[in-house]
């Protein structure tokens, strides 16, 4: 068997491991209504990854080029608020789940294993699929509210886990010429920092959920209050939710019709115009509204 042939295997599942959590945080997730950023998200994951291997860098620059990766997925992705929170939140998992696997790497051997051995792949792998099982279980819990929190609550919760790529990265930095130089062992608080930063992310996910589900919590407080419901198939959407989220006539027609389960063509047919101005009506109407897609708004107004 040629030697190379398992180091491309390994490539590979390291390569799927990462790309899958990118699919699942920033395309399933936040699937967008316009085919073009669907388009550029699946050919900006792989692409991304294949620099990320092939461009020779510094830890620095590797860490910096890491980050920047699922902030230009956010983007990519629209629905910006749920999208960069997204995106730091992977930012400080990776971060922090990288610093404790490197350090407890050090500790165990004394030294970072071989580049391209075995071993060298299978902490990778390892780490990725974590990160992995840890996208899921974000997607799983976020995608039950469709409430969006005040600006303030998104900004305090994408801090921390930013402060601590930070940090992490400038020790990551630091740790080789200290150890090599000086002498001095830096990998055990660097380790036990880096599961403080995990166990530190996990609480901004909870926080940030806490906040989601207050919020549904609300809404369910107001149905069950005997208010009048905000959408149905008779009446259509209620004038106070419109006034709520400043839909335009046009607007609430789009939305009336995409709720009674009517394609993008049956609602152009129907409404005289071209599909391609359904797209737009729909895609501010989602931005408006917070919800990132169709299933995401017909929760949000049978939840009110």
């Amino acid at each position: 068997m040629n030697r190379y042939e398992p180091v491309l295997i390994w490539e590979l599942t390291r390569a799927a491991s990462s790309i899958a959590a990118w699919w699942v945080l920033f395309y399933w997730m936040h699937r967008p209504p316009a085919l073009w950023r669907r388009i550029a998200l699946l050919i900006a994951m792989p692409a991304a990854y294949i620099f990320w291997i092939l461009t020779p860098m510094t830890v620095l620059q590797n860490g910096v080029s890491w980050a920047l990766f699922p902030i230009l997925f956010a983007f990519l992705s629209g629905d910006l608020r749920r999208s960069l929170f997204t995106a730091f939140f992977y930012i400080g998992m990776e971060a922090s789940i990288d610093n404790a696997r490197s350090s407890l790497i050090v500790l165990v051997f004394g030294h970072f294993l071989e580049s391209r051995s075995p071993g060298y792949y299978l902490q990778y792998n390892l780490q990725y699929l974590l990160v992995f099982a840890v996208s899921i279980c974000f997607y799983n819990i976020i995608k039950r509210y469709a409430a969006k929190p005040p600006l303030t609550a998104w900004i305090l919760t994408i801090i921390p886990p930013f402060g601590l790529w930070a940090i992490l990265t400038v020790f990551a930095v630091i740790a080789d010429p200290l150890v090599t130089e000086q002498g001095i062992n830096i990998y055990l608080p660097g380790f036990l920092f880096a599961i403080f930063s995990i166990f530190c992310n996990l609480g901004v996910f909870y926080v940030y959920t806490r906040a989601l589900i207050q919020s549904g919590a609300q809404t369910l407080a107001i149905k069950v209050s005997g208010a009048p419901p905000v959408w149905t198939p008779e009446a259509g959407l209620s004038p106070q939710f419109c006034a709520e989220f400043s839909l335009s006539n046009r607007e609430k027609q789009m939305a009336e019709e995409l709720l009674q389960g009517k394609s993008y063509k049956e609602i152009a047919a129907g409404l005289f115009v071209s599909p391609k101005t359904v797209e737009t009506h729909l895609r501010n109407i989602y931005r408006k509204t917070g919800a990132p897609n169709h299933s995401a708004l017909s929760a949000l107004v049978k939840c009110v």
